[in-house]
């Protein structure tokens, strides 16, 4: 279902071309989330009816009570919004929430599958795409998850402060705020095209923060050897059972290549496989779904075999 969204981003270069993908809603609130400033309306749709319902966002001193499971435990009726959460230095870190279907019905908590996206693309933008890997969910590939989109700015390159949002903001936020649970064992990374790169240099730089990792069509960088800073810690990490795979497609399958080759000659031999696709992530996840889900499947495997 696609819905009009509207996203305001004031740091976005007005000389970068953007891709003709669907609008943006800022901000919807979940369960005990720290309020986004700046009115806008939410966007809200409940998978179970597919219905729509709009509200206001709340003000930084009137952030919601989260309400309550009949057993009591904290829960949310909204099943998918964008929000944002406040940094420890003041600064507001976007990010988007798909809750599992019956995430209102009990106490159950669930792994967290993140998702970062693209070059001009936002966490609100990216996370129609990443709720596509719940057909994996429906065929009993993958166990239900929360979904989150993380933000990189469109053209972050998931770097520096981006990098810092993501592993030291948003991960702890999200343990802290929703029923999932906790560490590394449960958590599954995916990112597409720049968030392919992202994807790919979290699983080097933070190995034993995530069960698993899927980066696909990464735009990766010009110059390969800039990944080998993290060779040592990849050596002591992935002995025999890396948790990272990579898939390239039409657009960037030579740069992931070129990466791939760099690590095997350095001893590291990542999975890899090539497929001729457009550069479109959902299209990456019906390749899997057509070839009986060997990556999301491995990835489900991997949930709760980190320490």
């Amino acid at each position: 279902m696609n819905r009009s969204r509207t996203y305001l981003d004031p740091n976005q270069d007005a000389d970068r071309p953007r891709l003709p993908r669907r609008a943006v809603v800022a901000a919807g609130v979940g369960a005990s989330v720290l309020a986004v400033g700046a009115a806008a309306l939410a966007v809200r749709r409940l998978r179970a009816d597919d219905s729509v319902r709009t509200g206001p966002v709340a003000g930084p001193s009137e952030a919601p009570t989260a309400p309550t499971t009949s057993a009591g435990c904290p829960s949310s009726s909204d099943l998918r919004f964008d929000t944002a959460l406040t940094a420890a230095d003041g600064h507001q870190v976007p990010y988007s929430v798909s809750l599992p279907a019956d995430y209102a019905d009990g106490c159950s908590t669930y792994p967290v599958l993140y998702a970062l996206h693209g070059r001009d693309e936002s966490n609100a933008t990216f996370l129609d795409d990443a709720e596509s890997v719940r057909a994996a969910v429906r065929d009993g590939a993958l166990a239900d998850a929360v979904i989150v989109t993380a933000d990189s700015n469109r053209d972050g390159r998931w770097e520096g402060r981006y990098d810092t949002d993501f592993v030291d903001e948003l991960i702890p936020h999200v343990e802290r705020t929703y029923r999932v649970t906790p560490g590394p064992a449960h958590r599954l990374l995916v990112g597409f095209s720049m968030g392919g790169h992202g994807a790919f240099r979290f699983a080097l730089e933070h190995p034993q923060d995530f069960a698993a990792v899927w980066s696909v069509d990464g735009a990766m960088a010009r110059s390969p050897e800039d990944y080998l800073e993290f060779l040592d810690r990849v050596r002591a990490v992935y002995p025999g059972d890396p948790q990272l795979r990579l898939v390239g497609g039409n657009l960037n399958g030579d740069r992931v290549e070129q990466v791939v080759d760099l690590f095997r000659q350095n001893g590291i031999d990542f999975p890899y496989e090539r497929l001729p696709l457009e550069h479109e992530f959902p299209l990456f996840v019906e390749a899997d779904r057509r070839a009986g889900w060997p990556t999301l499947r491995w990835m489900n495997q991997r949930l709760g075999t980190t320490d």
